[in-house]
């Protein structure tokens, strides 16, 4: 998203040189004028009303929102750094590749319902509330687990492809627009669909009888679709303003992840991971238009930039303990989001905005994770249940409620060759803005995993 000037968010919004497009009537001129004005009118008051919203934005567009990509690790409360002994080791940790015993092809699906209600307390209009809902179904991962034969100890290979950032978003408001007699209140819609796909290749060694370790190499590809509706609307329909604008971004990117696994004893293991520095470069298209009800004149406005965006390095430190038929574990996860650097291609575009914006917003984030499995041998069926805080990576003001998930789900064995996983996560977070008590912005989200595995 950076790069961009959209009119919710003050991100970006001085760092490209706009391309514009005219159209307009014989008699469009004037009205069209009235339009501009109002637009620009509104749109400063809106922006510094909503400026917790780029933050929010920023951090789900190119930062966070890791979301899992198996359903018996999100059973677990998003657990996997000891625990994810399958093809998902390739994501949470490879070294746990060392312990899969038998060849594994693994596919699975996912579900999202994503809830927004947002509340402007307003002095002259009272409270406006306003509700934003998305749903959507995909294929989350596919990988294939290879265990070569030898002579001692463990070598395993292993490839996949993980859908493992999720750019899908939605928001509504109702925001009111003192400035401008005409208008009360204007009506925003937002709506982000797309996601980072990882295609990994890797595999784990055993280097000692207890020791472990592995490396997947990655190639990250993804697209991210984002579109901003705005209505300037009274009793008359006659006077309606619309702006509606788009940004399409493709990413393409490298990374690397590694990590240990060592077995202390039968009943207990603990797992080290590391993620490396992801480097993504992004295309990005910006396109605005202003129409208006009352005329034939319309606006035009679109843009071009390339940038390269590094993540910084991740840690994650897992550990888990089987009691019988009991396995709990535990996982934490450590980033420091204010190494995060943007590199724009152009000279023409500073890269200072974005350098201070991530100085003065964006902080460390520690996420803690717990989940516990109980087996019924006979039955062929596992029990999960569990827990995860990620808060996001940004600065307390803007934050009324942090991110925090509960998960529950069962995995079922079928003919000792086939193994079905589901999972079942809801929770959310609620944002504000940064002098709180005027906006809140609740996002809750309710999401469905199935992972099918079949084992030779």
């Amino acid at each position: 998203m950076a790069g961009s000037n959209r009119e919710l968010s003050g991100v970006g919004q001085e760092t490209i040189k706009p391309m514009r497009k005219y159209h307009q009537t014989e008699f469009g001129i004037v009205a069209g004028l009235f339009a501009l004005l109002v637009f620009f009118a509104v749109a400063p008051i809106s922006a510094q009303a909503q400026a917790f919203e780029e933050v929010a934005l920023f951090q789900e567009t190119i930062n966070a929102d890791f979301f899992g990509v198996d359903a018996r690790a999100m059973a677990m409360g998003n657990t996997g750094v000891v625990s994810a002994r399958d093809g998902s080791g390739l994501i949470y940790n490879p070294a746990n590749l060392a312990r899969v015993r038998r060849i594994e092809f693994r596919a699975g699906l996912s579900h999202l319902r994503l809830s927004n209600s947002t509340d402007i307390h307003s002095p002259s209009l009272g409270l406006l509330s306003d509700e934003r809902d998305q749903n959507k179904t995909r294929i989350n991962a596919l990988s294939l687990t290879l265990p070569v034969p030898t002579y001692r100890g463990s070598l395993v290979v292993a490839f996949g492809v993980h859908r493992i950032n999720s750019f899908d978003r939605a928001f509504g408001a109702r925001i009111p627009e003192p400035e401008v007699p005409a208008f009360e209140t204007s009506r925003g819609r937002e709506i982000e669909t797309g996601g980072l796909w990882k295609w990994s290749a890797g595999g784990a060694i055993d280097i000692s009888p207890r020791l472990a370790a592995g490396l997947s190499l990655n190639l990250i590809t993804g697209k991210d679709s984002y579109g901003w509706n705005r209505v300037y609307a009274n009793a008359d329909d006659a006077q309606t303003i619309t702006l509606d604008q788009g940004i399409d971004n493709d990413y393409v990117g490298v990374g690397a992840t590694a990590g240990l696994n060592f077995t202390i004893s039968p009943a207990l293991s603990v797992g080290l991971s590391m993620e490396t520095p992801t480097y993504l470069s992004a295309d990005e298209r910006f396109e605005s238009v202003l129409d208006t009800a009352f005329s034939s004149f319309e606006w035009f406005e679109t843009s071009y930039s390339e940038y390269s965006v590094t993540r910084p390095l991740s840690f994650g430190l897992g550990a888990a303990g089987s009691f019988d038929r009991l396995m709990l574990v535990g996982d934490v996860h450590y980033t420091d989001w204010s190494e995060l650097t943007f590199d724009y291609q152009d000279d023409f575009l500073p890269n200072n905005r974005e350098e201070q914006f991530i100085q003065d917003n964006l902080k460390e984030a520690i996420s803690l994770h717990i989940g516990a499995e109980y087996l019924f041998p006979d039955e062929g069926v596992a029990l999960r249940a569990g827990y995860f805080r990620d808060p996001l990576p940004i600065d307390e003001k803007f934050i009324e409620s942090e991110r925090q998930y509960l998960t529950l789900g069962a995995g079922f064995l079928i003919d000792r060759v086939m193994a079905l996983d589901l999972a079942y996560v809801h929770g959310g977070y609620e944002l504000r803005d940064a002098a709180p008590g005027s906006f809140f912005a609740d996002y809750n989200t309710r999401r469905i995993f199935a992972t099918f595995a079949y084992r030779i």
